[in-house]
């Protein structure tokens, strides 16, 4: 028995997933396994079967992750697919429209999820006095309006042929026009969570709108320092193609 994270009871905890199953169906092979890039080993990599996992949740609180947040999320973009495909092209911007709860709570839930987790892929994710608010937020089910934890993301696409990139990266934390925030790659986009006691003025015009409208833009998979990196940790294992992905 342990302290489950989310609702504090103890309780058994359950093995879980801190970025839900569904957003790695895209990277299996034929044998169901998956490349994990970590540059350790004779070959840079090394073959998943699932993503990672923690004993963080009760049973109850999976349930709710899962029925709350994961299942909507899953039908309004995994299944539904709401960006172009292949992008028109990298100048163009598209506008998407969701349910503005679905998707502000499962961006949510992922980040407090990666923030409790001791695991070393989500260890720049800290989120200090808001890891409390946003278990609260979870906890509740009561969805934060647009100025809190303002969300902001673009399509990650080929560079040639301008299809969206289906992968799942660590998140990083950076500094955006003074304020902390989290990127987190799956479903396509790079997604940006601030994190802040004041108010965000440029995520709030560019990101998710209470009305559930989002702005879209386009960056190449190749100008992002995380695959840069990736290719780097290939390349001095000498398994790198010419075109990794």
């Amino acid at each position: 028995m342990a302290r489950c994270y989310l609702c504090h009871n103890e309780r058994q905890l359950r093995n879980s997933h801190i970025i839900p199953e569904f957003l790695y169906e895209k990277l299996y092979n034929s044998k169901g396994h998956m490349m994990a890039i970590n540059g350790i080993g004779n070959r840079g990599y090394k073959p998943l079967q699932n993503g990672e996992k923690e004993y963080l949740f009760c049973d109850d609180c999976e349930r709710l992750f899962n029925d709350w947040y994961e299942k909507p999320f899953l039908m309004q973009w995994a299944r539904a697919n709401p960006l172009p495909n292949p992008w028109s092209d990298l100048e163009a911007i598209h506008w998407i429209q969701s349910d503005y709860k679905v998707l502000k709570m499962f961006h949510l839930s992922v980040l407090f999820r990666a923030s409790v987790s001791s695991l070393p892929t989500f260890s720049e994710v800290s989120l200090g006095s808001h890891e409390e608010k946003i278990r609260k937020i979870l906890l509740d089910n009561v969805c934060p309006n647009r100025f809190e934890y303002p969300i902001f993301g673009h399509a990650v696409v080929h560079h040639e042929s301008l299809e969206l990139i289906h992968v799942v990266t660590k998140p990083i934390q950076s500094k955006l026009d003074g304020h902390r925030c989290f990127a987190f790659i799956y479903g396509g986009v790079r997604w940006w969570i601030s994190v802040s006691s004041h108010r965000n003025l440029k995520f709030e015009v560019t990101g998710l709108r209470e009305d559930g409208r989002m702005p879209f833009h386009a960056t190449s998979w190749n100008q992002l320092e995380i695959f840069q990196e990736a290719s780097a940790a290939l390349r001095g294992h000498g398994n790198l193609r010419k075109d990794p992905l």
